[in-house]
């Protein structure tokens, strides 16, 4: 039986070709979940599944020092730009950075972009029997509002969620998590406890700090009169 014929180059070019053009299914506006798959000095590229490509300016995943936010593997939930007329790759921008795979904290974000287990500000949008509904300051409308749960209000067992908060009250909350769908999990008590454990390991570290500063104390005068006194 005949060995069926290798592809050609030609064939691999069009099959590429028309991969880029299936991308074009997305729409401008579209949320996506994708994989970051090359970070290069200019730009970050990830994979929207069926073999499409999509493409983020590095600036947008990283810290105003230049630190890159995502490494190949990472998950992040972003918005379609637009398209390259040449090649129809999609223009990306980042919505959310999840945690790496490997499991390591996640950089503090700034703007737009939620990391999970970063702090955020925002505004009371809305209070339910459930939870507290908050727009993050920065993200868009609909994929920045997160849910409060009751439980991670900092309330009392039982109360009534509308005599301690206000619809457009400002707040600060951590994100402890976004799922698959763009759900974005807020606690106001995570936050409570981080800034506890900063002030009790500041609180620690501040003794033997000043041990180090100050020397040893050699007493008072009337001290060394009375050492010199029994010699």
């Amino acid at each position: 039986m005949p060995q069926e014929p290798k592809e050609s180059f030609a064939s691999l070019f069009e099959h590429g070709a028309a991969s880029a053009r299936v991308s074009r299914r997305h729409q401008v506006g579209e949320q996506v979940e994708v994989t970051i798959v090359a970070v290069t000095r200019e730009a970050i590229f990830a994979d929207l599944g069926g073999k499409q490509e999509g493409m983020f300016e590095r600036m947008d995943l990283a810290t105003p020092d230049g630190a890159v936010q995502v490494a190949v593997g990472s998950r992040v939930s972003a918005q379609v730009a637009g398209f390259d007329r040449e090649t129809g790759q999609a223009r990306l921008k980042p919505l959310v950075v999840r945690a790496s795979p490997e499991g390591a904290a996640p950089q503090k974000a700034s703007g737009p972009v939620l990391v999970e287990g970063s702090h955020i500000k925002g505004k009371v949008v809305s209070i339910e029997r459930f939870g507290v509904f908050v727009q993050i300051q920065g993200a868009p409308p609909r994929s920045g509002r997160g849910l409060v749960p009751t439980a991670e209000t900092g309330t009392p067992r039982g109360a009534d969620l509308r005599k301690s908060f206000t619809v457009g009250q400002d707040v600060e909350a951590k994100i402890l998590s976004v799922d698959e769908t763009g759900r974005i999990r807020l606690s106001f008590a995570a936050l409570k406890t981080d800034a506890e454990r900063k002030e009790f390991e500041a609180f620690s570290k501040g003794p033997k700090k000043e041990e180090k500063a100050n020397p040893r104390s050699l007493g008072t005068l009337g001290d060394l009169l009375a050492k010199h006194t029994k010699r």
